[in-house]
């Protein structure tokens, strides 16, 4: 110990101080490198200022490649999801199976409604296609299908919606088909409207039949094996995904769709299966808007990070464009005007770009940067801009499974030139002799004096985990000894301090497992604590087990807890194999809901189903207990609130008139009944047997019926 304080000692007397060396060194230095200041300032000033724009517009580059790829690549998971929920595979065999009840009909029953939709698709798809030069006949776009022409009709003419027939979701012609899309509808609606969809198909895949459309255009009730789409961007990539369905979903490119008008759209299509069946096809539709708003950050280029003269765009294999660029969007007239005189448009061109408002698909990239982005030259080169002017560009590949899309990222060459021109400017008068000394300063000094800097820097770099002593020489700066001294102070407590924290987080995390739903635990985990979410429709369960009170009270403390474990446990059980999930239990009360989570189109038999199997269980366990047990259940349904709150202490509920009305009915139900609102009673097949309670117009559901329910 006497050593190490002599040697301390003697450390601490012979080490300069910094405020003596530094500014000794910065004099000596500083006179040496002001000579060659200004000419290596500029020349470095320069590079620096052009690699930073390069690497600006890389990143922009990746960031919007990221962007779209992320933006396809969740609508191709969110078909997926769609086409593996249970509620597809029921819509597409009951759409098809209500499809062919309307093909039946006469055509000659449907004269006068073929008549209106020919009147109608006259001024809405056939004279803004021919004024942009696409050219139709009426046989193009209407059907003689006698199903299609009925719902077309009933869905769009005959309601007068044919702007928005997707608001409907009662067509009021009485077939079945209508009484099945108006419970279907308002779910696939609500998908289109939460992903900006421009439409949301089921495919029959025999005949490769739409039975489903959320928009109600031309193509609904069409074949597109034989009808007026076949051979159309949808029915490519629906043929695609019927002759290989375990392929997954499809991604297709862009293209031009008559029902869609002149907006480019593409196609998201996943198969539904049944078992080993090919139960259809569900297809989301996009148009390009979608694309254009991230690659122009929806025009708010500031807060993207452009400089005032740069832009992104997406482009193909064939070179044409996939989204609207800048220039476009900013001035159509000037672009077309400047595009023109470059000979980068033809006249043709241009006028279908000023009929269809759009120049995707019509207008190509220049040459090199098509061939930067297929050949995967990353670079940053001077290259000619849509218009014809020169800018500094990169091209890459965005990561779209089947898709071949590139894109580009550009700036202006005289103006990035500009700006450095500026720089350089700024570099010479105002900060030559200042910034360039101190860097050569840093530079010639780095070797020794900072070596104890480095040293500490590396313990940063690894993160604080290593507890052994720093090496600082015996000779370097007493400020740097001090510094070390106290960084190995603080890196020993904030190691203790972190295995602390990281040891209550997950603790915690586990506690909040065995309470809360997973999906809210990854909420909470990610620190999502104020989230609400508003569910048009599901059912609120209430199963009051009765005498749990008073056995509980009555019991021993270890045997009262096992059993209250094994009932919630058996009931969790039993909401996990129907589709249910548990709420909250407040005392003898255990509260579940359905159609919350998933939009299950069949949660109030499902609800009625999990009621009568939690009847027979608590009533079987009850024979083993001392007094027995028995229930009472209540069901209503509507619309309710979800979602986990932490204003004052962690909170997961279901809010909402159903919650409240099932509590009531389960407190007011008689032993071992299961009652169920006028709403719920509404939503359940006939094989569910009812009878009603006249005294406050409720339901009870007889056991026997509800066996091979859901």
């Amino acid at each position: 110990m006497q050593k190490e304080a002599t040697r301390r000692l003697k450390s601490m007397t012979s080490a300069a101080s910094m405020a003596t060396r530094l500014p000794t060194a910065v004099i000596l230095v500083s006179l040496i490198s002001l000579i060659v200041a200004i000419v290596v300032g500029v020349r470095t000033g320069t590079d620096l200022g052009r690699e930073l724009n390069e690497d600006r517009l890389v990143a922009l580059r990746a960031s919007v490649a990221s962007d779209i790829a992320g933006q396809v690549n969740g609508l191709s998971r969110q078909s997926e999801a769609l086409a593996s929920s249970p509620q597809a595979v029921v819509a597409l065999d009951s759409f098809a199976d209500a499809y062919d009840q309307l093909r039946r009909t006469p055509p000659e029953d449907l004269a006068e409604e073929t008549e209106a939709l020919v009147t109608e698709y006259q001024s809405r798809y056939l004279e803004p296609l021919s004024a942009a030069g696409r050219k139709l006949d009426l046989r193009d776009l209407v059907t003689n299908n006698p199903a299609a022409v009925h719902l077309q009709y009933h869905y769009s003419v005959d309601l007068g919606v044919v702007t928005d027939p997707a608001s409907i979701d009662d067509g009021r012609d009485g077939s079945t088909w209508t009484e099945i899309h108006a419970l279907v509808h308002p779910i696939y609606r609500d998908v289109v409207d939460r992903l900006g969809l421009t439409d949301l198909y089921l495919i029959e895949p025999t005949d490769n039949i739409i039975v489903y459309s959320s928009e109600k255009r031309a193509d609904l009730g069409t074949s597109l094996d034989v009808g007026p789409f076949s051979g159309s961007l949808l029915a490519t990539v629906v043929d695609e995904v019927r002759r290989d369905p375990g392929a997954g979903a499809r991604i297709s490119d862009l293209s031009f769709y008559d029902p869609a008008l002149l907006s480019p759209v593409g196609v998201v299509a996943s198969p539904v299966m049944d078992e080993s069946r090919l139960a259809g096809v569900v297809v989301l539709m996009y148009d390009v808007a979608q694309l254009t708003q991230i690659l122009t950050a929806e025009r708010d280029w500031d807060r993207a990070g452009y400089p005032p003269t740069g832009e992104s765009f997406l482009f193909g294999a064939d070179g044409l464009l996939r989204s609207d660029p800048r220039t476009y969007l900013e001035d159509p007239r000037a672009h077309l005007v400047s595009a023109r005189s470059a000979g980068r448009l033809t006249d043709s061109q241009q006028s279908f770009i000023e009929s269809a408002g759009t120049t995707v698909l019509t207008q190509r990239a220049a040459d090199e940067t098509v061939d930067a982005g297929i050949d995967g030259d990353q670079t940053v080169r001077r290259r000619p801009t849509l218009t014809g002017s020169p800018s500094f560009s990169t091209a890459a590949p965005v990561g779209v499974p089947g898709v071949d899309w590139y894109v580009a990222t550009e700036v202006d060459a005289d103006a990035a030139d500009g700006d450095l021109d500026s720089f350089v400017d700024v570099l010479v008068v105002g900060t030559a002799v200042f910034v360039v000394a101190l860097a050569f300063l840093a530079v010639a000094w780095a070797s020794r004096i900072v070596h104890p800097v480095r040293a500490i820097g590396e313990r940063l770099q690894a993160g604080g985990t290593d507890l052994d002593p720093i090496d600082i020489p015996p000779r370097s700066p007493i400020e740097f000894q001090r510094l070390a001294d106290s960084f190995e102070s603080m890196s020993r407590a904030l190691h203790d301090q972190q295995a602390q924290l990281t040891t209550a987080r997950t603790a915690r995390l586990d506690l909040l497992g065995r309470m809360l739903p997973p999906a809210i635990v990854d909420r909470v985990a990610k620190g999502d604590l104020e989230s609400f979410e508003d569910i048009p429709q599901a059912t609120i369960v209430v199963v009051v087990v009765l005498g749990l009170g008073t056995l509980v009270r009555d019991g021993e403390d270890l045997n009262s807890r096992k059993l209250v474990d094994e009932l919630h446990g058996e009931l969790d059980d039993l909401g996990e194999r129907h589709g249910l999930e548990r709420v909250k239990v407040i005392g003898d009360a255990y509260v579940a809901a359905c159609g919350h989570g998933r939009p299950y189109i069949d949660h109030a038999p499902r609800s009625v189903a999990f009621a009568a199997d939690a009847r027979d269980a608590i009533q079987e366990l009850g024979q083993h207990t001392r007094g027995g047990l028995d229930v009472s259940v209540g069901l209503d349904t509507g619309p309710v609130t979800v979602g986990v709150t932490a204003a004052t202490r962690l909170l997961y509920d279901v809010w909402g008139t159903p919650a409240t009305a099932a509590h009531h009915l389960a407190r007011r139900a008689e032993r071992g009944q299961i009652v169920v609102s006028a709403t719920t009673k509404d939503l359940l097949p006939d094989t569910i047997e009812t009878s009603r309670r006249e005294a406050d117009d409720t339901w009870l559901i007889s056991a026997p019926s509800v066996r091979g329910s859901p």
